[in-house]
């Protein structure tokens, strides 16, 4: 059915994305999981009030603001999620309470992982909805009365004001019951309380005077060793969990074999931070369960992800495949939302490392040649692709994908208008496309750059739309032809009615704009059909088709997209 239309009003504020956003309590974010660099949306301190740097800043940060109990963390959810990443990421989705600035929230947390060159999960990008506040007899019930995670930071923080000024060094160890789901099905709640009642004890049989064993979840035991150096984690970890798995444990419905499995962190090494420490020592618990690891997993401190000697290795790697023309474009469709007809393919980005035919995760590539500077020349040879595409093949319609960088770049414009003014009915069937960041800087100076480029007859399309950087009246300034709404949104149709409304919200936006509409992350029939019937123009995601390192049919009439 039709949406109604909500721009009656001359008030902006009231159809601006970061201001919708913000009333339906939701932000987005982006993850750089091996940096653990966490990055937010403009709107972040409307919905998440005022936290903490660290919980703003890094995702390890973030995560000591969970519940214990409450839910898994975006580090479980993404690393028990499964799956494997071909280019387009990897859905996952949880749940859980988290304190924010005085309020105990329910949050539903849900996005894609993006897979770096070994195939484990290198960042993410998703969105936070706050649902509704938490009551306390909910906490209770998940941890059976006995997680308070406030009193053991309470007691990391002192342990640590305590002993790290003497050059003491401090290791949280938490320690779980392994497969305690299993056990609870074969014995019966009663049992299993038995269970953690004498784990508890044998714990405590083999802790030091001088250390500490705190209960703080149901089936989560933290254990602070004063004095262990770095090298002692491991033996320290095999004492407790030597103790546990020695003997049987008898209870009243039979017995029982139980193992732990162990996270461990370490101070300074990692943190000096209560918090930082603790969820890294529950995120390496985490890592133990995945890989169901007898020895205690250690959090290490992420290294810079490009050590002086691999930046110029990079360097050398990626001029050489820009020189040895190793630089290509895989294509994934794109239909009209009404017929399913083929319309665009967008065509993504790869860089082959060598002649054996595998390719530099586009995770990991992207943000490093910006990091490193060299995107512009990587959008080069993008231009110089479409642009020998399009000559080839005069039915095509071809977008390309230019960074902030880039369009910032006077030499790349030049390039553009150098290519383009001999060529009019090539610029005619050419969509340059940017992301919503790069039009809040100086939005003045890219509506300028993009009607440059516009004037050669070409087309304006923003990526990832919706994230609130953009508001209605600087979309007014742009010369603006497609809007693809980022998918972090749509992929969350099913289970969302506040996305609904949002996604439904943007393509009224669009149609007030008199700019077309494409939808990202369309995975199931159910979002197919209703981003359809609100008035989407396009749809594009794995229910569409995958990209493929091949051209499309020459008697396919269709629009083609570079990134």
């Amino acid at each position: 059915m039709p949406v109604p239309s909500i721009f009656n009003s001359h008030d902006d504020s009231r159809v601006d994305p970061r201001n919708l956003l913000s009333s339906i309590g939701e932000v987005v974010y982006s993850w750089d999981i091996q940096s653990d660099a966490l990055s937010w949306g403009p709107n972040a301190a409307d919905v998440l009030g005022t936290l903490p740097e660290a919980a703003m800043t890094r995702g390890l940060g973030f995560a000591g603001l969970v519940e214990p109990g409450s839910g898994r963390s975006r580090y479980d959810a993404i690393f028990s999620s499964g799956g494997h990443d071909e280019g387009e990421g990897v859905i996952y989705r949880t749940r859980y309470a988290a304190e924010l600035g005085g309020r105990s929230m329910w949050i539903e947390d849900a996005g894609r992982w993006f897979a770096g060159t070994d195939g484990r999960p290198a960042c993410a990008r998703g969105v936070l909805r706050l649902e509704r506040q938490v009551r306390p007899e909910e906490l209770m019930v998940q941890t059976g009365e006995l997680g308070d995670r406030s009193v053991l930071l309470e007691r990391l923080a002192s342990s640590l004001s305590e002993h790290l000024p003497a050059e003491r060094p401090l290791v949280v160890l938490v320690a779980a019951i392994d497969e305690l789901a299993r056990l609870n099905d074969d014995f019966g709640h009663e049992a299993t309380d038995e269970i953690i009642g004498a784990v508890q004890e044998r714990l405590r049989s083999v802790t030091r005077r001088r250390d500490h064993l705190v209960r703080y979840s149901g089936n989560r035991f933290a254990i602070l060793l004063t004095g262990c150096p770095p090298d002692q984690v491991e033996a320290a970890a095999r004492r407790f969990t030597r103790a546990v798995a020695q003997t049987a444990i008898e209870t009243t419905r039979g017995i029982a074999l139980v193992r732990l499995r162990v996270g461990a962190a370490c101070a300074p090494a990692l943190s000096t931070h209560a918090g930082t420490l603790l969820s890294a020592a529950e995120n390496a618990l985490s890592g133990a369960r995945a890989s169901a690891c007898d020895e205690a997993v250690i959090a290490r401190r992420q290294e810079s992800r490009e050590p002086g000697d691999s930046r110029a290795g990079f360097d050398v790697r990626a001029l050489a495949a820009l020189n040895e023309r190793r630089v290509e474009l895989a294509l994934q469709p794109i239909v009209k939302a009404r017929t399913r007809e083929v319309a665009f393919h967008e065509a993504l980005l790869r860089v082959a490392i060598g002649k054996d035919g595998a390719f530099f995760a586009t995770a990991e590539l992207i943000p490093m040649l910006e990091r490193r500077g060299l995107v512009r020349l990587f959008d080069h040879r993008v231009l110089e692709l479409a642009l020998d595409l399009l000559a080839r093949e005069p039915a095509m319609t071809l977008s390309i994908n230019v960074s902030p960088r880039s369009l910032a770049d006077p030499e790349w414009l030049d390039a553009f208008l150098a290519c383009t003014c001999g060529a009019p009915s090539v610029a005619e069937r050419l969509i340059v496309e940017i992301t919503e960041t790069a039009t809040i800087d100086n939005p003045a100076r890219v509506a300028k750059l993009l009607g440059q480029v516009k004037s050669r007859g070409a087309r304006i399309a923003i990526d990832d739309f919706g994230a609130g950087h953009t508001s209605l009246r600087h979309l007014r300034a742009f010369p603006i032809d497609v809007l693809k709404i980022d998918g972090t949104f749509t992929q969350n149709l099913r289970r969302s009615t506040d996305d609904r409304f949002y996604v439904r919200t943007l393509i009224d936006l669009a149609r007030h704009l008199d700019v077309e509409t494409v939808a990202e992350w369309v995975d199931d029939e159910m979002q197919a059909s209703m981003l359809a019937d609100w008035g989407v123009t396009y749809l594009q995601g794995h229910l569409i088709g995958k990209a493929e390192l091949q051209r499309p049919a020459q008697d396919r009439q269709g629009k083609f997209a570079a990134r």
